[in-house]
């Protein structure tokens, strides 16, 4: 654990790792929530059908949660120093492939190279925030993270819609990619693992065999299975609107061009850093984590009921219950608090990024899940998507209601 009070080199050297992992993880954001926008022209534009869109976009997410577990065991074992660079390059030439694809087949490689490329960096950060943090600031650096993170988020909305309008829908993958790779060379010279005298746990892993038997410790760990059933409904349902349907369903339901479907996606995205914020610090005034996400998870149920369950919604409502879904969601930073604090140091880059695969395969599992319904039911598959998530809201927190409220870190 780094000492407190901290030396102010230390500090600035914490602040100049978190600007650069900020960054570098709001380029992945962009990524993420740029299907919504870019997949109905590029899909235009190449001849793909409605139908593939929702496993093109889900592509990214499922390729990334297949990492999840190496990648962890790589950070516990070599450190974000030289896991953000190695994979993180992946992205980058998975961005310029997909500005050059021709057809379906390269876009799914393409996201497949994005996804994975971009795996490492939440992970990445968590490691670095449990040792140049004090713990009692882990969800509150965490927030941050997001927020800082979310001009990603905002870039990839309307003003990603009014590039593709003016420019075409390449010439955006173009400059993310150079970017990336410029922040991967100032990261470079910026990160480090630990802060100076940071004292390593014995339990820290050696050896790859040490990272895999670590693993069973965070598998056996007392109700984190509760933990995980939590985590898959931690970013599908909001990720699934912005980041792929909710452009295609403004376009169906109430006949939204691409600049004004942009204009709603991005007051979603603008939400995101608003609701990081305010979940953020919210677990260092209130005693229990579990009550906290239960509530906002409780809120969210509402949100998607209501748009299965209500025909004929006006858009000021519709716009109004999309945006909250965006805001709400961000209790994940802290769920990912209550998972780190469940975990000793050695075992925090194995334990959230095992919370992330699953966060991740529920993204993907729910694009997916649109376009299946959509495709068997015609356009009511919208309103049976909304009520079929609200139903995996109701089990996920059945499940989340038995987990452990007290923590090896700091009690809850």
């Amino acid at each position: 654990m780094p000492p407190e009070p901290r030396p102010p080199a230390v500090k600035r050297r914490a602040l100049y790792i978190f600007l650069v992992v900020s960054v570098l993880f709001g380029l992945g954001q962009f990524h993420r929530y740029s299907g919504g926008v870019v997949m109905l022209p590029l899909a235009n534009d190449l001849g793909i059908a409605v139908e593939s869109l929702g496993i093109a976009a889900a592509a990214l997410f499922f390729a990334s949660a297949l990492v999840q577990v190496p990648t962890g065991m790589a950070l516990d074992r070599f450190g974000p120093r030289i896991i953000i660079p190695s994979i993180t390059i992946l992205g980058v030439v998975g961005s310029f492939m997909l500005a050059s694809a021709t057809d379906l087949n390269e876009v799914l490689i393409s996201r497949i190279l994005i996804g994975v490329g971009y795996s490492a960096i939440m992970m990445s950060s968590y490691v670095l925030f449990a040792k140049w943090f004090p713990p009692t600031k882990f969800a509150t650096m965490a927030s941050w993270l997001l927020a800082a993170s979310s001009i990603g988020g905002v870039m990839s909305s309307g003003p990603l819609a009014y590039i593709i309008e003016h420019y075409g829908w390449r010439a955006p993958f173009v400059v993310i990619a150079v970017i990336t790779l410029m922040m991967l060379l100032i990261g470079i010279y910026i990160i480090r693992d630990v802060p100076p005298g940071y004292q390593y746990d014995r339990a820290t892993p050696g050896t790859m065999g040490q990272s895999v038997r670590g693993y069973g410790e965070v598998l056996l760990h007392p109700k984190f299975f509760n933990l995980l059933a939590m985590g898959f409904v931690a970013y599908g349902p909001a990720v699934a609107v912005l980041g792929m349907w909710g452009g295609p369903y403004l376009e169906s339901t109430y006949g939204l061009d691409g600049f004004e479907r942009g204009q709603i996606l991005l007051l979603m995205t603008i939400v995101v850093p608003i609701g990081a914020l305010f979940f953020g610090p919210l677990d260092r005034y209130f005693s229990s984590r579990k009550k906290i996400v239960i509530t906002a998870v409780l809120t969210e149920l509402v949100a998607f009921s209501i748009l299965g369950l209500v025909d004929h919604l006006p858009l000021w409502a519709v716009t109004c219950l999309f945006v909250y879904i965006a805001f709400v969601q961000q209790y994940y930073v802290v769920l990912a608090a209550h998972c780190r604090n469940s975990f000793p140091d050695h075992l925090v880059g194995r334990a959230n990024s095992t919370l992330n695969l699953i966060s991740i395969t529920g993204v993907g599992f729910m694009q997916s899940l649109f376009g299946w319904i959509l495709s068997a039911y015609g356009a009511n598959g919208y309103e049976l998507s909304f009520l079929f998530v609200a139903g995996l809201l109701v089990a996920a927190l059945i499940i989340y209601a038995g987990s452990l409220e007290n923590s090896i870190g700091q009690q809850s």
